[in-house]
């Protein structure tokens, strides 16, 4: 058994659960365990490299879980329409970081797992190669949701700097006017100005009509098709990623068992 040298993820101690009774309801459903490190070093060896590269990997999982944390606070506490334009430039450029970390993290974490691949090639006991194979399609399937997660969250990002560029705003409204000579386009105020409240100079049947575009390309934004703001928008996005979890959590308590396993043939 390896004595040391490894980092994995463990499962804690799992509880007895007695069987129901009509006097009492039934016991609530198991709830996955935290994640829990456990450090252990041996000597120089192949192993050694392996544990390396799985240390690695799994550190950089419960990395992201902890940057995932970060997102959906900041995404409950962002002031994207009910500040001031400082409050929301400093929110979408806090959440545009969060994304890169995420997106960066699991990039090295991709890179971790394939070493740990080609270290399984080279292993000819088929037990200890399939549950390293195991251990990288596990913690590979977490790395994938916090991933996933990160362009959700880079994509939301995007898209309202995207719009806050295509805004018309009252000047170029002005300068149409003054060059065509008949109607002024409808303009859209700045997000922290709307509080969900039409702009009084928006012409409704005629943006409806897509005679006259709101936006330069001719689209609603994202708060004006869901009727939400977008401080709104992002409370509803940190509830969706607050539902990942526990898909993330388990997809890692499924990488504890294997990598363990493994490192009993070292």
């Amino acid at each position: 058994m390896i004595a040391k040298g490894i980092v994995a993820l463990a499962l804690a101690a799992s509880t007895g659960a007695t069987a129901p009774s009509l006097s009492r309801p039934p016991a609530a459903p198991p709830v996955l365990p935290p994640l829990k490190v456990i450090v252990r070093v041996k000597a120089t060896t192949p192993c050694t490299q392996m544990a390396v590269h799985a240390n690695a990997a799994i550190l950089l999982a419960l990395r992201n879980d902890a940057t995932l944390q970060q997102t959906i606070a900041r995404l409950r506490t962002v002031r994207l329409s009910d500040g001031n334009s400082i409050d929301r430039r400093n929110g979408l450029t806090d959440l545009y970081n969060l994304a890169g970390r995420l997106l960066r993290n699991a990039s090295d974490a991709d890179r971790e797992t394939g070493k740990i691949l080609d270290f399984a090639k080279t292993i000819e006991d088929p037990k200890e190669r399939a549950d390293l194979v195991a251990f990288v399609h596990a913690l590979g399937g977490a790395v994938g949701r916090q991933r996933k997660t990160a362009h959700d969250l880079d994509g939301f990002v995007a898209t309202l700097r995207a719009y806050d560029v295509m805004r018309i705003d009252d000047t170029q409204a002005s300068m149409q006017h003054y060059e065509n000579g008949t109607y002024a386009p409808p303009t859209v105020p700045d997000p922290t100005e709307i509080h969900m409240t039409p702009a009084r100079d928006r012409d409704w049947v005629a943006i409806y009509s897509g005679q006259y575009p709101v936006y330069w390309n001719g689209e609603e934004s994202p708060s004006e098709r869901t009727g939400l703001s977008d401080t709104q928008l992002a409370h509803r996005a940190a509830a969706d990623f607050q539902r990942r979890l526990p898909a993330i959590a388990g997809d890692e308590s499924s990488a504890a068992r294997p990598i363990l396993q493994a490192a009993e043939h070292c």
